[in-house]
């Protein structure tokens, strides 16, 4: 045994050499870095001035917090081209907010109408929408480095947007551009005959419409004359009577204002196509048709037979579905891949399985003119 040992522990003279170079050479490494510091010793830095510069920003940004929590925002109307930076902390703008607005105009910036004021990037958009009622471009007298002017409140009764004035829209809280919008409307021939033609009025706000809605009143009857248009020949007289959208063929189609043959059979293969209109606003959907043109031929339609033509799901083929205005080619095939691996469909509402064509938006459109039997 002793003899075993002593021949797996034994070292040759030339190894047992190696050896001890061998740890020499590691203790040299290790000490090295000691050894070099002791010659070549840190040099320390002082970091006590960034220091203090930390600490005296953490002091200012907590007396500007306490400020703030002491202090409530007031609202007054102000002209963002003319406030001053102590106008829109005031306003309850932040310092970083109040001095971005100040370099924007410094550096050319102006503010045209009352959105501009939404572009500055970081103006959070509740503060825009808090501060928009106060927005007054161009105002003079409206700010002022002094107490704040409270903006007048918006005034509500009844008016009619035929004939009410500009002051009136003004006391009723709608922004000059909107009262010009109203103003430019009217005098280019333009009139209110409903409630939802005054919120056809583009840059009018969906809650100043929802707000005056009920004060709305269309005084008198609107006679329904239509003149002649100029870009069609054939019919004589025009008609005064309100067309059947589902009835009217391609010449008393013709007797609306800016409908001339061509686009009269466009509206005619449209409505073929589709399998009869639904609702008034569809005539609206024709691509070639304009939206100036439709709004100005709207009073004008009538829907008198609602029924239209509806699409066997179980028995149409892919280019029956495909030839509605509302299916395009890749739902239709979507719906007879359906049919073919699930069997007939028991009702419309089986459309609804298909995640593809789960939109209800889509379903609410094309489900009048479908039926499964």
């Amino acid at each position: 045994m002793k003899r075993f040992i002593i021949k797996y522990v034994h070292f040759s003279r030339k190894e047992r050499s190696g050896a001890i170079l061998l740890a020499f050479f590691c203790t040299a490494v290790f000490a090295f870095p000691e050894i070099a510091r002791r010659f070549y010793p840190e040099k320390s830095v002082d970091f006590t001035p960034f220091q203090q510069e930390i600490q005296a920003f953490r002091d200012a940004l907590q007396v500007a917090e306490n400020q703030a929590e002491g202090q409530s925002a007031a609202l007054f109307a102000f002209d963002p081209n003319t406030a001053s930076q102590e106008d829109f902390v005031r306003l309850g703008l932040s310092e970083k907010v109040a001095r971005t607005i100040c370099n924007y105009r410094d550096k050319g910036g102006k503010f045209r109408k009352p959105e501009d004021f939404r572009k500055i990037w970081s103006l959070q958009a509740e503060e825009y929408e808090r501060l928009q009622p106060y927005i007054r471009i161009g105002a003079p007298g409206h700010v002022s480095s002094g107490s704040p002017t409270p903006a007048s409140a918006p005034e509500v009764f009844a008016f009619d947007p035929n004939s009410a004035t500009e002051n009136e829209f003004q006391r009723l809280g709608l922004p000059p551009w909107t009262v010009r919008s109203i103003l430019n409307y009217r005098s280019k021939g333009g009139r209110f005959r409903t409630k939802d033609d005054f919120r056809k009025i583009y840059n009018l706000n969906e809650r100043d419409f929802v707000r005056l809605e009920p004060f709305v009143q269309i005084s008198g009857e609107i006679a329904l004359e239509l003149p002649r248009p100029l870009t069609y020949s054939g019919a004589a007289t025009a008609t005064k009577k309100p067309l059947d959208i589902n009835a009217a063929n391609a010449e008393e189609w013709q007797r609306l204002p800016g409908i001339g043959e061509k686009r009269a059979e466009q509206m005619v293969r449209f409505r073929d196509a589709l399998g009869g209109f639904t609702s008034i606003d569809q005539v609206g959907e024709m691509r070639s048709l304009p939206d100036s043109v439709f709004r100005r031929i709207r009073p004008f339609l009538l829907l008198e037979q609602s029924a239209v033509k509806k699409i066997d799901l179980n028995a149409a083929a892919e280019a029956d579905l495909s030839a509605h205005p509302y299916i395009s080619a890749k739902q239709a095939r979507l719906i007879v891949a359906y049919r073919d691996q699930h069997g007939a469909f028991a009702s419309v509402d089986g459309l609804e399985k298909i995640i593809a064509l789960s939109d209800r938006e889509w379903l609410g459109k094309v489900r009048p003119y479908l039926t499964a039997k």
